[in-house]
């Protein structure tokens, strides 16, 4: 009987080594991929390059690639991306919960100022769900921005380090640690996941990934190609710094030249509702018609859609990709 008893202990405790290993190297591998956004993990291996034309997007992988970013949630790729990208130091689930409190107090807001209406409390409550997205949008699109305007200072800073004496990943810690975030936080972030063993090639092509910048995976893929065939890496970034800065300078030309249409878009936009809204304050029956009539109603459904039309034809005119 006692040794029945101790072979049942001594079973026991095997199995229980084995799956607690099993079980950390299990969390260990979700912890690498939650840091990584998914993008490799601890037995990364590039998939191979596939021949012929990719297929095009469909109809909801363009949805989601506009229009969707303000409600996607997607694990590992949408919602905490653009949270990582906007500088904000929070959680999916902790953003969205901070979207559903603004949104309660939002509506709790608006049951008490309507007095119960319905369609004013659901309206306050959209509102509050539209509001942080509208800020994580602008924050997103703020901090690419301020990415795109210090790639070339940090490739002149990690060229200069290369002629120093430096390596390479001794001129990214410098990068990291010189320069401002955005560009900071992405060389740290490349920096702590090389310290978790993971190779400098997937390290780097996770990072273009992360950051979403053309500039920035132009120059990892330049550094992927100098460490394969070899070569003077700091006369390359020079070259990609000079070609980066002649870009930004067009940019901005075509931004001084096309600053009439953006106007045009924004006076199209404003117009109507500053006439209407003039008109209701010198005489505030006189467009009462036009909201009950049927014709008004349908006027002003069309106004509503040449409105947009408008918008958008200007965007496309105005929008010119160098």
């Amino acid at each position: 009987m006692i040794w029945v008893l101790i072979s049942f202990i001594v079973v026991t405790g095997l199995a229980y080594l084995l799956l607690s290993a099993q079980l950390d190297e299990a969390r260990l591998k979700r912890r690498l991929e939650r840091a990584t956004f998914s993008r490799i993990s601890a037995g990364f291996e590039p998939l191979p390059e596939t021949q012929g034309a990719p297929d095009s997007p469909g109809f909801w992988q363009r949805w989601q690639g506009r229009w969707g970013k303000l409600i996607s949630v997607e694990p590992g790729g949408g919602l905490g991306l653009r949270l990582h990208r906007a500088g904000i130091p929070l959680k999916e689930g902790e953003f969205l919960a901070f979207n559903a409190f603004t949104a309660l107090i939002a509506s709790l807001l608006g049951l008490i100022l309507s007095r119960a209406r319905l369609m004013q409390t659901l309206l306050f409550l959209l509102v509050g769900l539209i509001l942080p997205q509208l800020y994580l949008l602008r924050k997103e699109k703020a901090s690419m921005a301020a990415l795109s305007g210090q790639i070339a200072d940090s490739l002149i800073l990690m060229a200069n380090s290369l002629r120093a004496g430096h390596s390479f990943l001794q001129s990214m810690e410098m990068v990291a640690r010189e320069m401002a975030p955005p560009i900071s936080r992405e060389f740290r972030r490349a920096l702590q996941e090389m310290n978790l063993g993971i190779p400098v090639e997937t390290t780097l092509i996770a990072m273009g990934e992360r950051a979403g910048n053309e500039d920035l995976e132009l120059m990892i893929t330049a550094v992927l190609i100098q460490r394969q065939v070899g070569g003077n890496l700091a006369e390359i970034l020079d070259t990609i710094a000079e070609t980066i800065r002649e870009r930004v300078r067009i940019q901005g030309e075509i931004k001084t030249l096309t600053a009439q249409g953006r106007i045009s878009g924004v006076i199209i936009c404003i117009l109507p509702l500053a006439i209407g809204g003039f008109i209701a304050v010198i005489n505030p029956g006189y467009l009462d018609s036009l909201f009950s009539h049927p014709l008004g109603k349908v006027m002003i459904g069309i106004g509503i859609v040449g409105q947009l039309l408008g918008i958008f034809t200007i965007r496309k005119i105005i929008q010119i990709d160098v």
